[in-house]
């Protein structure tokens, strides 16, 4: 077998099974190494946001039906009752976090909402000059969302370590 090969296997004591002219094994992309150890906090993650996102869409359906609230100041409302569940919900259950000082990861986490908060107005906007429901506008900010919210709610809102 090739020196190549070898080195290639070696790391994940591999070597003894490839076979001359094989190509090499290599090891995990890097999605795939994050994932390993994060897919338990992944898992709760996407359970919360899913059942946050059908609690999310069905008062606001209720804030324009029932009270026939203006869709701006619904979907506002909406958005500010959710998130004070969602960061609850993260911080004892994805992330059990309740240990550490909940002041720092607030401020860290408003920090986060301004930010998806402008996401989803501009998505409202946008569905309202193209004639959409505003239920569209909270789909495709909690899609477009996702990924920033577990990232920075893994490292920085939440995160274990400080950052230096």
């Amino acid at each position: 077998m090739p020196v190549a090969s070898r080195v290639a296997l070696a790391p994940l004591g591999l070597e003894e099974r490839a076979r001359p002219g094989a190509v090499p094994l290599q090891r995990p992309g890097i999605l795939i190494a994050y994932l390993g150890p994060h897919a338990r906090q992944l898992l709760r993650f996407i359970l919360i946001g899913a059942t946050l996102t059908a609690l999310n869409l069905c008062v606001l359906y209720w804030l324009r039906t029932r009270l026939h609230l203006y869709d701006p100041i619904a979907v506002s409302a909406m958005y500010f009752a959710g998130a004070l569940v969602h960061f609850t919900a993260h911080r004892f259950i994805t992330y059990e976090a309740q240990d550490r000082p909940v002041l720092p990861q607030g401020a860290r986490y408003a920090f986060m909402l301004v930010w998806n908060f402008l996401v989803l107005q501009a998505l409202l906007a946008a569905a309202a000059s193209l004639s959409w429901w505003p239920y569209v506008a909270v789909i495709l900010s909690t899609g477009c969302n996702m990924v920033f919210n577990f990232l920075f709610m893994t490292h920085v809102v939440f995160a274990r370590t400080r950052i230096r």
